[in-house]
């Protein structure tokens, strides 16, 4: 007889995930050798790209069958072992952390089921249950409701909380931020799932006439909100149309955001961006009327309530659960990889000085907005780059084309 198998696909899916987010995480860790950081970040990559194509709960796309994937997880978890073996001119400490993430991968391999309950491919759809629970519980535990219904969170600024199906099958909070301009005309923040009702409750409050997708992960409902108002613009982080995955989509990114707001916004948002590596863009928005800052993936502060229990564990170490509050250490890891560039982006937020502070995924900032911005942005304040001053507002501004715009002249 085989081993019992304890840990059944679902489970797995988490473990797999979770996995990669803290290889990511390791691999920024400044204490590693640069050799080990290497492997670990290769590992996680890898761990993350054939779990997305995997028919099991975790999966997106039904490529790999689970017995594949299976053996794929024991072949990355023997090349980190074998990392570890070859490796004799770095530390004992260095090498045994290789080998050791090896073999608990190995260990997951040998006890977990090859038989999925659900996955993609087995006509199940991407919001469903989580953890056996139903989905309205689902809903009310993960979210914010009300859902896809507007909120305001100060003069001509609305919110709205919705659900996104994510990687495990399951579903997460999400949030658009909706900007009323000065001509009257709304403005859609990173657009949550479509729907006619959520439609028509913005256009009591002013007609939809920009969309804009701020980063590479918000974008995926900006084609459906397209359809039904094609006389919306639709604007774009730097580099988002580049993307395979977006220009398969048959989404329309009319232009690409620039280092200062567009005309057509009125002259009352500041735009800030922030750059990472890998051509990633997050486009930071201030409400100057209401001192708003909107972001999306920069600040993550998840309340403990609504995180499974199995997974709070791992939130808590990767520190996007309040009172941490920071993004997960892949986009950490991404983020720093033009560190300077983004530590001065992140200073000019500060500096700011924004009354609340609206992101995409958790509990927003509703008052103090800059002491709890300055404290979820902490993780750039290291290795040599200076914290801003308490009210610093002599912040070298960013440089600017002629215009002070680097918009696209021509929509695509």
């Amino acid at each position: 007889m085989g081993a019992p198998k304890m840990i059944p696909t679902r489970h797995h899916g988490l473990i797999d995930y979770g996995v990669a987010a803290l290889l990511g995480g390791l691999s920024t860790c400044p204490t590693l050798p640069p050799a080990v950081r290497r492997a670990l970040g290769t590992a996680g990559a890898y761990h993350a790209g054939y779990s997305l194509l995997t028919d099991y709960e975790g999966g997106v796309k039904p490529v790999l069958s689970m017995r594949q994937h299976l053996a794929l997880d024991a072949i990355g978890g023997a090349a980190l072992i074998g990392a570890g073996l070859r490796m004799r001119h770095e530390s004992n400490e260095a090498r045994a952390l290789l080998v050791g993430v090896g073999l608990a991968e190995l260990a997951v391999v040998a006890f977990s089921a090859s038989t999925p309950i659900r996955g993609p491919g087995q006509g199940s759809g991407p919001v469903g249950r989580l953890l056996g629970r139903d989905d309205a519980a689902t809903a009310r535990q993960v979210g914010y409701p009300p859902f896809d219904t507007p909120k305001p969170a100060a003069e001509g600024v609305y919110i709205v909380d919705s659900l996104l199906p994510n990687a495990l099958g399951a579903v997460i909070g999400t949030r658009m931020t909706v900007i009323r301009l000065p001509d009257g005309d709304l403005l859609l923040h990173s657009p949550t799932r479509f729907s006619r009702g959520l439609k028509r409750e913005l256009e009591r409050i002013g007609p939809i006439r920009h969309l804009v997708a701020p980063n590479f992960a918000h974008w995926t409902f900006l084609k459906d909100w397209q359809e039904d108002c094609p006389e919306a613009t639709s604007w774009a982080a730097p580099g988002l149309r580049d993307r395979s995955q977006v220009q398969k989509s048959g989404v329309r990114l009319d232009y690409d955001l620039g280092d200062s707001a567009p005309a057509a916004w009125g002259g009352v948002i500041e735009i800030v961006p922030v750059p990472g590596g890998a051509g990633f863009h997050e486009m930071a928005m201030f409400h100057q009327p209401t001192r708003t800052l909107v972001l999306t993936d920069l600040v993550m502060n998840l309340e403990p309530p609504k995180v499974p229990l199995l997974l709070r564990p791992l939130a808590w170490m990767f520190g996007i659960m309040a009172p941490d509050s920071m993004p997960p250490p892949y986009l950490r890891a991404v983020v720093k990889a033009r560190h300077a560039e983004a530590a001065r982006a992140a200073a000019r937020l500060i500096a700011l000085q924004p009354e609340r502070v609206v992101f995409a995924h958790g509990r927003w900032f509703e008052r103090d907005g800059t002491a709890a911005l300055r404290h979820s942005l902490r993780w750039l304040w290291t290795h040599g780059h200076e914290e801003p001053a308490e009210g610093r507002h002599g912040v070298e501004p960013l440089q600017t084309g002629p215009g002070g715009t680097t918009i696209a002249t021509e929509p695509l």
